[in-house]
């Protein structure tokens, strides 16, 4: 193999694959990077066997091959030249790299030794990019703990002309749901929140990106996104998701619409008093305000009063602050509606005028 590029268009492409390779794992090649020169394109490619990416770039191919190298030596070696033309170059398992004056062989291992990293076998769907960018609004709420390797997802639901996102790790919720064209295909997965996460961070360096793709496998145990000169494949999680729908509220007894800014300096103040606590703030609703309580035996306690538009039942709920902090941090909305059902059932927070987004946090029983 050996092919010509320049450094500054190869060295974004390898940082971004190099992301994926197994750093953990007990498969040395999985620290490499797959290089495959073919016709006038390099596919630069590397996976952890949760996930894997595959990049395509235009290069001067003038002897066609392939060989995978250690992603960590290759991306500091290639960071460390200067925007030069450098060419590539291999002999039976070694990697010569040269620009200029400067030349370096790197040991490979042969590219017959790389997992092959699974690609779509249907036509499958492609969203507006916009659309897919909404997912980063609930990801939060998916469980970090793999002792509930279900709960670590996000259901991804497509049918009905409708697309529903979903991530939960049993003490709250978050949803959002979009309209899509009129279509007849399906697809229902549990995605890993890691995946989502790295095809996040993908779309943002592709500049002229508009849809994504989404589609199974052959054997439909993995999710294909095609994102312009990128391919991403990823495991799916197997089990049953709960069914989330049933979380949702259906009785409210109260309801406040507060301001985002205002709101969120209360939760982080009251925080501060609710360190080892259990994080619990208590939330009082009277007419037109929010009363927030905290206390801790050993650093003392606060009191604070925030103006809202509060109608309906007056009622006490506790809760985790954290889980409070984050629905409010998430919401794209410079106002919040909080949906009260009881003091001990799940409470409805959503961003006001934003259609097709909610987070659901349960209560704290108190004492």
């Amino acid at each position: 193999m050996k092919f010509f590029c320049l450094q500054q268009d190869l060295l974004p492409f390898l940082q971004s694959v190099a992301r994926s390779t197994g750093t953990r794992s007990t498969l040395p090649v999985l620290d490499n990077v797959l290089l495959s020169a073919e016709g006038q394109k390099l596919k630069i490619a590397a996976t952890n066997l949760e996930i894997g990416v595959i990049k395509y770039l235009k290069v001067e191919v003038e002897v066609p091959g392939s060989i995978t190298v250690p992603a960590k030596t290759l991306v500091e070696l290639i960071s460390g030249l200067g925007q030069n033309k450098i060419s590539l170059e291999t002999k039976g398992e070694i990697l010569t790299v040269e620009s200029g004056k400067f030349k370096a062989t790197i040991n490979g291992v042969a590219a017959a030794e790389f997992p092959a990293i699974p690609l779509s076998s249907s036509s499958g769907i492609s969203l507006p990019k916009e659309a897919f960018l909404t997912s980063s609004e609930i990801l939060f709420a998916s469980a970090v703990d793999e002792g509930r390797p279900v709960l670590t997802g996000i259901l991804t639901d497509i049918s009905a002309n409708k697309l529903d996102f979903v991530a939960t790790d049993g003490f709250r919720l978050a949803h959002r749901r979009l309209e899509l064209p009129k279509g007849n295909v399906q697809l229902k997965s549990l995605i890993p929140r890691k995946t989502f996460e790295e095809v996040l961070r993908l779309i943002a360096e592709e500049r002229d990106l508009e849809e994504v793709g989404i589609a199974t496998s052959e054997n439909q145990n993995q999710i294909v996104f095609s994102l312009g000169s990128t391919q991403v494949s990823s495991r799916l999680i197997e089990g049953q998701f709960p069914v989330w729908s049933k979380i949702i509220p259906q009785k409210i007894i109260a309801r406040a619409a507060v301001t985002k800014e205002e709101f969120l300096k209360a939760i982080k103040l009251a925080a501060i008093f609710a360190k080892n606590e259990a994080n619990i703030v208590v939330l009082t609703t009277k007419k037109g305000f929010l009363k927030l309580k905290s206390y801790t035996k050993e650093v003392g306690s606060q009191e604070n009063e925030i103006e809202g538009d509060v109608e309906g039942e007056e009622l006490t709920i506790a809760f985790n602050t954290k889980f409070l902090m984050d629905a409010i941090s998430n919401s794209p909305s410079s106002q919040i509606m909080m949906e009260f059902s009881g003091p001990l059932s799940a409470t409805l927070i959503k961003p006001i005028g934003v259609e097709g987004l909610e987070y659901i946090v349960m209560p704290v029983r108190l004492n």
